[in-house]
């Protein structure tokens, strides 16, 4: 028992200095955008192009049979009581509070996390990162900042573009498969959601991308160790990443509805 809280207790104050980490990193990277920001155009471009547009598809994707998904779930409980109008209504605000801003995250921590993570990590042990202090260039500010902008814009656009194509997808079930009416549909579909809904939702997806971000660089930044070392800081990127957006996730949801 005792050994078993002595790792418990070395566990939490592990993950509370991680997480100091994590916080510094944004910290000093945020501050190094107003700095350097305007030196830095063509590669915040370049990032937002690898960030958000060529995650579009995937996450267009999985967002319009997402919707699908849950018009299925939902429709077959819901027409037990008759409430199967309402499932326009259900699908929407479950995309638009949670959902949509963790389908989100996830995707671009897998695919978008692991690559950042790969790619410092590469340059850390093939030292490109000492030849960019040689030279007079601030690591962070070359490397993270440019990658922290680019997801504080595109993540709350990708967040937007997933839940209009989720309730896309679940109209053509609901229409055409459960047979509710077209109007009817749309009509539930925006009557539930709220202007506060739509800001939390935007607001966690931001969030959301500064620490997928944040995690990703530092994984990149304290690789070694070789090839080998690549592959533990890419795993440890999107691992990390996926707790720290569920344990958000569960600390903003509490803010926003339930304190």
């Amino acid at each position: 028992m005792i050994r078993f809280i002595d790792s418990f207790g070395w566990l939490v104050l592990e993950s509370i200095s991680y997480i100091g980490e994590v916080a510094l990193i944004i910290f000093n990277a945020t501050g190094r955008i107003f700095l350097d920001g305007i030196r830095r155009k063509k590669l915040i471009l370049e990032q937002m192009t690898k960030i958000g547009i060529d995650s579009f598809p995937l996450v267009g994707v999985i967002a319009t049979f997402t919707g699908m998904v849950m018009v299925m779930e939902t429709a077959v409980i819901l027409k037990k009581f008759g409430g199967e109008s309402f499932v326009g209504g259900i699908v929407s605000v479950s995309m638009v509070r949670e959902l949509g801003p963790i389908i989100v995250a996830l995707i671009v921590a897998g695919r978008v996390g692991a690559s950042v993570a790969a790619e410092i990590g590469s340059m850390k042990i093939t030292e490109q990162i000492d030849a960019l202090k040689v030279f007079g260039v601030h690591p962070v500010s070359y490397l993270v900042a440019p990658r922290l902008f680019a997801s504080m814009v595109m993540m709350p656009i990708l967040t937007l573009m997933a839940n209009f194509l989720s309730i896309i997808g679940g109209y053509i079930i609901g229409v055409y498969l459960v047979h509710i009416g077209s109007g009817v549909y749309l009509y539930q579909s925006f009557e539930f959601i709220k202007i506060r809904d739509i800001f939390v939702g935007i607001m966690k997806s931001f969030v959301f991308g500064v620490l997928i971000v944040g995690t990703s660089c530092l994984e990149g930044l304290k690789t070694s160790g070789g090839a080998e070392g690549v592959g533990i800081a890419t795993t440890r990127a999107v691992v990390n990443a996926f707790f720290l957006v569920i344990l958000t996730n569960l600390v903003l949801t509490a803010i926003f509805y339930f304190l």
